[in-house]
């Protein structure tokens, strides 16, 4: 295989509405801007990535995004793309935090060898699953009725696991908890996610009240900057408990580990800049015995599906939050590369090469930049 190098990045934006507000403890949300990138090289591949700004949890606007390409992109001009790991490096070189910036550029880089080399990401991540995985669907904040009414269609659709958000005020998530496990029966798993949202002293208290509700984990009970905190809740609670804000990098992972602060780690492309640096972070904690999650944002099928491959690539993923972009608003890919069945996520190609992107709905995109490289990188 000769050598290659990308000589054009293009960026989009991809404003879309949901249907219907998503409201965690953090707040809701109903109007997303993703940030999407094209990456071309000068045989003629290309390779899709998406940004998911968060400005509660990632500290990044769709505004703050855009400027960040503008350096990072002059990292990955006129360079092999199969360089990924110095690539990755690059940008952590020029700049500091913007990981939904990175995982953009780490996503399509990705993709971009899967159709160099003609191989499926899944199997350049290490392959350790070829079968359909299952996951999880959340379920929203809302009154506890609500919750039920829709936890209950879920189950009743084959998921055999419900991801329920609360953190908002203690006795009201058990309340939404009970009832929920009332409504879906003994054989559905329950997670909860406060996303931050109590104290140290409700957390303990709510964890204990849910005890008899056969919860599976609980889900980033406190802020995500008291590790300490949250290893005090981990010693008091009779749920296992999973780190998700608290973990965007690798070092974070390592100062969880060493602080005895999780049982779990919830990884998500998002946080953690890109595949690259997440298999990082798998590393660590497969090096100490903690399984791994792979979660997102609220996010389009492009990154969606990238996470769908990190789960069956990486080994030590054991739970997988994986219902993003199921809402058709956010389809940006036409068709597949993946759907649920039965509750479980399905590769419909999983020997196309790349992540499998098929057509996009080009129509929904808003042009906003392009960059070429031709000796020098030079906007478009």
């Amino acid at each position: 295989m000769g050598k290659t190098r990308v000589v054009e990045a293009t960026v989009f934006r991809f404003p879309f509405t949901l249907k219907k507000a998503f409201r965690i403890a953090l707040g809701a949300t109903n109007r997303m801007e993703e940030i999407i990138l094209r990456l071309r090289t000068e045989d003629g591949h290309e390779g899709w990535g998406e940004a998911s700004p968060s400005p509660r949890i990632l500290g990044s606007t769709a505004g703050s995004t855009l400027e960040a390409l503008e350096v990072l992109l002059r990292v990955v001009l006129g360079e092999d793309p199969r360089r990924i790991g110095y690539l990755v490096d690059q940008m952590d070189r020029v700049m500091l935090g913007q990981s939904a910036a990175k995982a953009a550029v780490d996503i399509a880089l990705h993709d971009l060898v899967g159709s160099i080399t003609g191989e499926p990401v899944w199997r350049m991540l290490g392959g350790h699953r070829t079968e359909r995985v299952e996951t999880d669907f959340t379920v929203g904040m809302d009154d506890p009725r609500t919750m039920a009414a829709e936890a209950k269609e879920l189950a009743e659709q084959g998921f055999c696991t419900i991801k329920v958000k609360v953190g908002e005020d203690p006795e009201m998530d058990v309340a939404r908890v009970w009832v929920i496990r009332e409504a879906v029966g003994d054989d559905v798993a329950i997670r909860i996610d406060a996303n931050q949202g109590w104290t140290v002293p409700q957390a303990i208290w709510a964890l204990a009240a849910m005890s008899e509700c056969d919860v599976q984990l609980a889900e980033q009970p406190v802020a995500a900057e008291d590790i300490e905190g949250l290893g005090r809740v981990r010693v008091h609670s009779p749920i296992p408990i999973m780190a998700d804000e608290a973990v965007h990098s690798p070092q974070d992972a390592l100062r969880v580990i060493r602080a005895g602060a999780a049982d779990y780690v919830n990884i998500k492309l998002m946080k953690a800049g890109g595949l690259w640096r997440a298999r990082e972070i798998a590393a660590i904690c497969r090096a100490a015995n903690i399984p791994n999650m792979i979660g997102g944002m609220v996010e389009s099928n492009i990154s969606a599906t990238a996470a769908i491959h990190f789960a069956i690539g990486e080994g030590n993923i054991v739970f997988r939050d994986l219902d993003l972009a199921e809402r058709p608003e956010a389809k940006l890919i036409k068709e597949g590369p993946t759907e649920i069945r039965d509750g479980e996520q399905v590769l419909l190609q999983p020997d196309a090469a790349g992540f499998g992107f098929g057509p996009l709905h080009e129509d929904w995109l808003v042009e906003e930049k392009t960059y070429r490289f031709d000796g020098e990188v030079t906007d478009a």
